[in-house]
């Protein structure tokens, strides 16, 4: 027999309400000023509140940029999810690009959410809030997936990169690994990285505006430096691909 679920409590469904309307004006204060910017007391000013009926839902502006950050993770981690699970798993190069793609325009629609969780970080303190971190490592997933079942394919070389790795970087490379609980060596991590950087300095070239203007939509140039990283980690030399949208 199925268990009945109990309904939500009136002040619970307002509880959430609230904070979801605080949220809500805490996006419109990033996109108008950034989030060095964000403060409680504009939050509250613009929802018609007192600034200490705010801190009943919120302890603080950095608990507030927290929320806001493990939101902006979990929607780009759904993004990718979705991606890698629509790609053909025999098309290592097609469900990489399937992925980047998503990834891309997920900054494009997202762009106040890309500039808080990959721009400077405005938190005070080195923590990083519980959540925050399971939403990271949910997206950053992704991007490991893709290279373990590359790597499982046999289409990744990864002997010449094993050979540049001094001791000290192989150990923190698979103090990476363990932190992320991916079964992938130091050189399959070097190789994720590498990857990883070119993916958001693309990104953050076109989100931010800082693309050569004649380039117009660089789609094509994307898919082409996704394609190259792609083909610069394995042995088999990868096609550039038809565009798909």
């Amino acid at each position: 027999m199925t268990a009945v679920s109990s309904p939500v409590p009136r002040r619970e469904r307002l509880r959430r309400a609230t904070l979801e309307e605080i949220k809500r004006t805490a996006h419109a204060q990033l996109a108008e000023l950034g989030p060095a910017a964000l403060s409680l007391r504009g939050v509250a000013r613009a929802m018609g509140m007192a600034p200490s009926a705010l801190y009943r839902y919120v302890d603080s502006r950095e608990v507030l940029l927290e929320e806001l950050t493990a939101d902006g993770f979990a929607s780009l981690a759904d993004a990718l999810e979705a991606a890698f699970a629509a790609g053909d798993p025999h098309d290592h190069l097609g469900r990489w690009l399937d992925v980047t793609r998503a990834h891309r325009r997920w900054a494009l629609n997202h762009p106040v959410e890309y500039r808080l969780i990959f721009g400077p970080r405005v938190s005070e303190g080195g923590s990083v809030d519980n959540r925050v971190a399971a939403e990271l490592k949910r997206s950053v997933a992704v991007l490991f997936r893709c290279m373990t079942e590359t790597i499982g394919a046999g289409l990744v070389d990864t002997s010449q990169v094993d050979a540049g790795l001094t001791p000290t970087m192989q150990a923190r490379l698979r103090a990476w690994a363990a932190d992320h609980e991916v079964p992938i060596g130091p050189a399959g991590m070097t190789v994720c990285l590498t990857a990883w950087t070119q993916l958001h300095g693309f990104l953050s070239l076109e989100t931010f505006g800082h693309l050569p203007p004649a380039l117009g939509d660089p789609a094509d140039l994307f898919d082409r430096q996704m394609t190259d990283v792609f083909a610069q980690a394995c042995r088999v030399i990868a096609r550039r691909p038809r565009r798909t949208g």
